[in-house]
């Protein structure tokens, strides 16, 4: 069954074998003006990160940004488990759609988000990149998400 799913992704090639991901966003929407999914990348440190997310948008801009258990847009606590199934569904897909590029099982064994070797995207110098869709909001969901790299604005 096909996804729903927008991506906008970019690995760092190191070397010939190998792309770190700097930034993957897999995002829906799932309301008139709310999207869920999921985000992963390197958080600096050496740390690499996949989050759930949800938000609220107004006017195109992100209002609300649920990852975790806090509202990063806001600093208030929340609880992301409550959220409706639909949602929920909506970051399990978008968490699905991440590890369809990136190697779900080279991060489990060395922390690295690291693209699978058998997808392709556009090279740029050192970068490889995947844009299904460009929105300006995902570079807040990248930054709020304590990533290191995110999509221009």
């Amino acid at each position: 069954m096909p996804s729903d799913c927008m991506i906008n992704a970019a690995w760092e090639m190191r070397g010939k074998k190998k792309s770190i991901c700097r930034w993957c966003v897999a995002w829906q929407s799932v309301g008139s003006d709310e999207i869920a999914g999921a985000v992963a990348g390197f958080s600096g440190g050496g740390a690499f990160q996949v989050e759930r997310f949800y938000g609220k948008m107004q006017k195109g801009k992100l209002t609300a940004l649920w990852i975790d258990y806090t509202d990063r847009m806001n600093g208030k606590e929340i609880n992301f488990d409550k959220l409706s199934k639909k949602v929920l569904a909506a970051c399990e897909e978008g968490l699905d759609v991440i590890w369809e590029w990136n190697d779900h099982d080279e991060w489990g064994e060395s922390d690295e988000v690291v693209l699978l070797n058998e997808k392709k995207c556009v090279a740029k110098k050192d970068m490889l990149y995947l844009a299904k869709d460009t929105v300006p909001y995902l570079r807040t969901i990248c930054e709020n998400a304590g990533l290191t790299a995110a999509p221009a604005a």
